[in-house]
């Protein structure tokens, strides 16, 4: 894989490296985790909520959900939003909606994700098991209303509550604790490309919304036993901040505590930040404590409003994303290349038809006469019989992708919703740390330049 570039980074000119924990300096297996989140939230529902025995029935499907949806919580509708906020594919429940329904609903409409009343986001992956059993459930209230279950919006807020719940209760991390192999992906290269940047002088850091106890099994697996040139995580990284509550670290002043790492006893700490393990604290002080400017900083995480966004707004730091989904979805791409060859070709014959039509159109219109119906009929036929060709090959294109939504980074030809903030708040994005092995760790990282219509 690669890393992809929005904004000219040069390596050499950062000093200090940090990192999110979750889904990003530890990877996860996505499916086996969000299945555990999933059965989680029924449980929850049915003791807490009391919701029926047949939610518990419901079985988990990862591919219904992808990273970067929307949920219209009044509506029961999940959307599939282009870079400019425009719904361009939308289910109802587990109902794919025709074109006439949606337009319908949403035609025109700028969608307002400001509105957090009607609208919330599948921003992490750890949202996937959420938004799936909300289609689930909505499907469910639809097909069956002799459960009498709550209308959309409740249904939602209900969901929520039971995946925070599942979180803060220790449910979730208990399930990793028990069975870390199953949830955990170790990557050697990882390790291989932090020690590659630690020999270039560089600090590291983990700045990570996890507890000292979950992060130290998370990390005592993923990265000490591949480490040449360190005894463990604890000497490889400069310095590791717990719970430290993104995005409120980079907006806040909340105090720091320093850690001991043998005992796990906290204490306030006051003054100069050493090299250590500490919980809480701000990025403004550790920012100021290193000497360093924002732009000397950069930061990985998988989270554009927990990781990046408030960086970019508050900081300055330079910013990665580690998008997950890109295995999948470049993998995709390779393997439809020839189909896209032939569905731009068509669209070209497509167009160059339409314009033969207009011009039937024009020079009739102009001269005040009615177009010929049998050249017209013509063109249309031509018109239909390319479509239906360019239709046969989309849909083969789109069984390279998820089986739902299609491409995630794509919404239909415009640059999906999630695409769109990548670009706006990554100056890089890679699909895993491990990429940056193919590359030195002092590489200046250029974009490519972007075409613009005119030039094209």
């Amino acid at each position: 894989m690669g890393i992809y570039v929005n904004r000219t980074l040069n390596m050499k000119q950062i000093a200090a490296i940090g990192f999110d924990m979750d889904y990003t300096l530890v990877r996860y297996d996505s499916e086996a985790f969000e299945e555990t989140t999933y059965k989680e939230m029924q449980k929850k529902l049915m003791e807490l909520k009391n919701y029926p025995k047949v939610v518990g029935e419901l079985k988990f499907k990862f591919n219904l959900a992808i990273r970067g949806l929307v949920v219209d919580k009044p509506h029961g509708n999940i959307l599939k939003l282009s870079t400019y906020s425009k719904v361009k594919h939308a289910y109802h429940g587990i109902s794919e909606m025709d074109f006439k329904t949606q337009q319908k609903i949403y035609q025109g409409l700028v969608i307002d994700l400001n509105d957090s009343e009607r609208f919330s986001i599948v921003d992490t992956t750890f949202s996937i098991a959420y938004c799936v059993l909300y289609m689930q459930i909505v499907d469910l209230k639809d097909k069956h209303p002799e459960l009498n279950l709550a209308d959309y919006k409740t249904i939602e807020q209900d969901i929520l509550e039971a995946l925070d719940t599942s979180h803060r209760d220790g449910s979730l991390k208990g399930e990793v604790r028990k069975n870390v192999k199953k949830y955990i992906v170790q990557d050697p290269e990882i390790v291989n490309s932090l020690e590659r940047f630690k020999r270039h002088g560089k600090k590291l850091w983990v700045i990570t919304n996890s507890d000292y106890e979950y992060s130290k099994l998370l990390l005592d697996y993923a990265i000490t036993p591949f480490l040449q040139e360190h005894k463990s995580w604890s000497e490889l990284f400069n310095l590791v901040i717990t719970a430290a509550s993104k995005p409120r670290f980079f907006t806040d002043k909340m105090p720091l505590l320093q850690i001991d790492p043998t005992s796990g006893l906290m204490r306030n700490h006051h003054g100069k930040i050493e090299d250590g393990i500490y919980q809480g604290g701000n990025a403004q002080n550790i920012q100021k404590n290193s000497g360093l400017s924002g732009e000397q900083i950069l930061y990985l995480g998988d989270h554009i409003y927990g990781d990046v966004l408030q960086i970019k707004k508050t900081c300055n730091w330079r910013t990665a994303l580690v998008i997950d989904e890109l295995i999948a979805e470049i993998d995709g791409l390779n393997r439809s290349l020839g189909l896209s060859s032939e569905i731009n070709k068509l669209m070209s014959e497509k167009i160059d038809l339409e314009q033969k039509l207009d011009h039937l159109f024009d020079k009739e219109i102009e001269k005040g006469k009615k177009p010929d119906k049998e050249k017209v009929q013509s063109q249309f036929k031509k018109i239909e019989k390319v479509d239906k060709k360019i239709g046969k090959l989309i849909r083969e294109h789109s069984k390279n992708f998820n089986p739902f939504w299609g491409e995630t980074m794509r919404a239909g030809v415009e640059p999906s919703r999630l695409a769109g903030q990548i670009e706006k708040y990554a100056c890089i994005y890679m699909s895993k740390i491990s990429d940056f092995s193919e590359y030195s760790p002092r590489t200046y990282y250029r974009p490519r330049k972007k075409t613009l219509p005119h030039e094209s």
